[in-house]
């Protein structure tokens, strides 16, 4: 649903019209109320998942080459180090990632089921309750966002470091270099979802962000419309939280 621009100068506000004229809308890249918020972060979750398990399978493997002990050199030492440090960190705050993701998809539904439940309300109820739960939904978001990023900057110390060591020692075990550079590779890719994933979390929160403000505005025609459609996605949040809840298992598995 798009508002129709007749020109350049026209505020793009929603419009208050009378009668059975029709209403305009925000015009935003992406609505809230798309549902790909939704299948972007359910997408973007199992993609960040599936390289983490793959990252996980080398850097096993990085430490069954990098042999403790007296006769270790720096490149084994260093690897070692930083294989253990993945293994201590990466994995948990992935299993928390998806954890909160399938919290939010539990939210996200409770307010739209909420709100499509046939209720009667004045056009400042509605405004007041679409107002706290835009806020709820908003801090969710940030919250999440919070530990995407933080995850993000995580790993590029993590890749940071590898890199640094790989250089260290030319002169190491083939194979215990050739398990390094495996692992860097995959390192890189998981923190390519990673960024993505954070990418989504911040798409949700700008035009939540956005949305807030412009019911704020107190435009009925808005108030409405976002109401409607907010309601209209709770069957993709109902699929995001199925596969999420399938990732949270077999994070669940692979932990025991």
């Amino acid at each position: 649903m798009s508002p129709d621009r007749g020109s350049s100068e026209r505020d793009p506000r929603p419009e208050q019209v009378s009668g059975e004229e029709a209403r305009t809308v925000p015009a935003t890249s992406t609505s809230l109320m798309d549902a790909s918020h939704a299948g972007t972060l359910s997408a973007g979750c199992e993609a960040l998942f599936r390289s983490t398990e793959t990252t996980l399978q080398w850097a096993w493997r990085v430490l069954k080459c990098a042999k403790a002990g007296p006769g270790a050199g720096p490149l084994a030492t260093s690897a070692r180090q930083c294989a253990l440090e993945f293994l201590d960190r990466v994995p948990p705050h992935v299993r928390r990632g998806v954890a909160e993701l399938l919290g939010y998809s539990s939210l996200w539904q409770a307010v739209c089921t909420r709100l499509g439940r046939p209720v009667a309300r004045s056009t400042e109820e509605l405004q007041h309750e679409l107002g706290e739960d835009l806020q709820v939904l908003l801090h969710g978001a940030q919250a999440r966002l919070g530990t995407a990023a933080a995850l993000e900057q995580g790993l590029l110390v993590h890749l940071g470091r590898l890199r640094d060591s790989r250089r260290g020692e030319p002169g190491a075990p083939l194979e215990l270099r050739a398990a390094l550079d495996a692992f860097t590779h995959s390192l890189s890719e998981l923190m390519t979802a990673a960024s993505a994933y954070r990418r989504a979390w911040e798409a949700a929160e700008t035009e939540l962000s956005e949305s807030a403000a412009w019911l704020g505005a107190g435009d009925p025609g808005f108030c409405s419309w976002m109401a409607d459609h907010l309601s209209e996605t709770v069957f993709a949040w109902r699929n995001a939280q199925a596969s999420v809840r399938t990732l949270r298992e077999l994070g669940e598995l692979s932990q025991q």
